[in-house]
């Protein structure tokens, strides 16, 4: 049932109750002049007529009247296109399914909003064409929006209605952004609060599991660590780092540096000594000893419980020798 009421300045208030879509042609062919060519099968929806309903539409233009006539084709799943070369204008009716295939090609979704139907062509750069394909499909008109997917040059084809190409192509977009892969390569700087970088990065070595390939670099200038390596294997390390840095440093560990005076042997001998002692924390950077022959001294730079060991050690190494026996 189509219902006309004429009211101040020419507006119309148009109603459709239950009414079939002929009727919604009739009325466009009465107040907007336009002409239809159409198959009689595609206004049919299993075995009938389509038929529509809406409520108190006023639109008070020529160009209000055929948006609401687009609207109301959309709703019965029924695309026009434009006819050139005919009078009225007149319009090509295509069941949605169909659509595509008389869509006009376009690169941008600016160029789309030209069109009231259209088919945009998106690159993809990164991510798998049938995959973003799956994505964009979710976003398009039921029964009307089509995708086709180029694998070769990563390209797809989307057809649909002007608003709904705007959201295929921010979500093709966002599909084709990289996700962030376990086995991607990156590089983490870790920059020690409680001990040097590189006592830190000799630390998180011994912690190393097998099989792990992430490789470390230390910039004692800035006593930074950098670690690079598997994205999975980097935040492994990172979060070994953290744990160490959560505690709070002994006093008994703090770094010092001492001197230590020799008296019955030699600093070198002594410091030769002491270093087959410290030999991996020499290797790593925690300690370091020093020998000055001519004053008789050891400097020693580490842990002060490291300090103590070298002070008791010094006890036994640097020890008065025995008396020579005396002659009967």
């Amino acid at each position: 049932m189509l219902s006309l009421q004429s009211q101040a300045q020419e507006t119309e208030v148009v109603t459709f109750k239950d009414a079939p879509i002929t009727d919604v042609l009739a009325w466009a062919q009465k107040d907007i002049g336009c002409g239809f060519v159409y198959e009689g099968a595609d206004l049919m929806d299993e075995g009938k007529v389509r038929r529509i309903s809406c409520e108190r539409l006023t639109p008070k233009t020529k160009a209000e009247r055929t948006l609401v006539l687009f609207e109301l084709l959309k709703r019965v799943e029924l695309v026009a296109f434009e006819v050139e070369g005919m009078p009225g204008p007149t319009y090509q009716l295509v069941r949605g399914t169909e659509a595509a295939r008389y869509a006009t090609l376009v690169k941008s979704v600016q160029e789309a909003g030209k069109f009231y139907f259209a088919a945009l062509a998106i690159k993809l750069m990164r991510a798998d064409p049938a995959k973003a394909a799956e994505a964009v499909r979710k976003v398009l008109t039921q029964n009307v929006g089509y995708v086709e997917v180029f694998a070769q040059t990563h390209t797809l084809i989307v057809s649909d209605f002007s608003s709904r190409l705007i959201a295929a192509w921010e979500t093709a977009q966002a599909a084709d952004v990289p996700a962030e892969r376990d086995d991607d390569l990156i590089i983490a700087d870790l920059t020690p609060q409680t001990t040097t970088a590189k006592r830190a990065a000799v630390a998180l070595d011994r912690l190393r599991s097998a099989g792990e390939t992430w490789q470390v670099t230390v910039n004692e200038s800035s006593n930074v660590v950098l670690v690079s390596g598997r994205r999975d294997e980097v935040r492994r390390v990172s979060e070994r780092f953290a744990r160490f840095e959560s505690k709070p440093a002994d006093a008994a560990f703090a770094e010092t540096v001492e001197t230590f005076k020799v008296v019955n042997v030699s600093a070198d001998e002594a410091a030769r000594t002491l270093k087959s002692m410290f030999e991996s924390d020499i290797a790593s950077g925690s300690v370091q000893i020093g020998a000055f022959e001519r004053q008789k001294k050891i400097v020693f730079r580490g842990g002060r419980q490291d300090a103590q060991r070298v002070k008791e050690a010094l006890k036994a190494i640097d020890a008065e020798p025995d008396a020579a026996p005396r002659e009967k």
